[in-house]
């Protein structure tokens, strides 16, 4: 049923763009560096950064992305913070809907701000990479469908390149985690690709 819903929006989304053919752009991330917590609810035992790079097949109302990345974690509560350290890879597949990377005038021109503003419904593979698994910690990893919120702002200065603010929150049911990212996202408009 979840698989069902998450293609069905996933679906719906790319209807969105290719009704709008005229403004459907690509953009590739690449790459997002984040700061994030990954869960909230235990927010002073794992902290720290990730870096990701994302395909997006987007409308000015939305976007399907696709991508990967890591994390980069440590517990900074630990007595061996160098022995907290850990990598998780994952892997995602996002569809989002609502204002994304736009403006009143669709970014027809540089020298003005861009927004995003969009709920986001998405799943997610983490691979964990621990010789030791805890049982308490094992169902932490695999694959869970999200729901979440994304907030942007750039300042649009070259129709080719350009960088993101990007405040990001997402709730994943399955596991009841709330993880939350800010960082930036460097991206190409790749329409505009040919031009430079």
């Amino acid at each position: 049923m979840r698989i069902s819903l998450f293609l069905l929006a996933f679906f719906f989304c790319s209807l969105s763009a290719n009704a709008q053919l005229s403004d459907a752009r690509l953009f590739w991330d690449i790459p997002g560096f984040y700061a994030t917590v990954p869960n909230v609810s235990i927010a002073s035992e794992q902290a720290g950064f990730g870096l990701e790079t994302v395909f997006n097949f987007a409308a000015h109302y939305g976007t399907a992305r696709a991508g990967g990345g890591a994390t980069f974690t440590i517990n900074p509560s630990s007595d061996d913070i160098p022995g907290s350290f850990q990598i998780t890879p994952y892997f995602l597949a996002e569809a989002g809907g609502g204002l994304y990377r736009t403006n009143p005038n669709k970014c027809a021109s540089t020298h003005r701000a861009a927004f995003t503003a969009m709920a986001v419904l998405g799943y997610r593979y983490d691979i964990d990479t621990r010789d030791l698994r805890p049982a308490s910690e094992a169902d932490l990893y695999g694959g869970h469908f999200g729901i979440g919120a994304e907030l942007g702002y750039f300042y649009i200065r070259d129709v080719f390149r350009n960088t993101e603010v990007v405040l990001r929150s997402t709730y994943y049911p399955g596991i009841e985690t709330l993880s939350v990212n800010l960082g930036i996202k460097f991206f190409l408009n790749l329409r505009e690709f040919g031009r430079y």
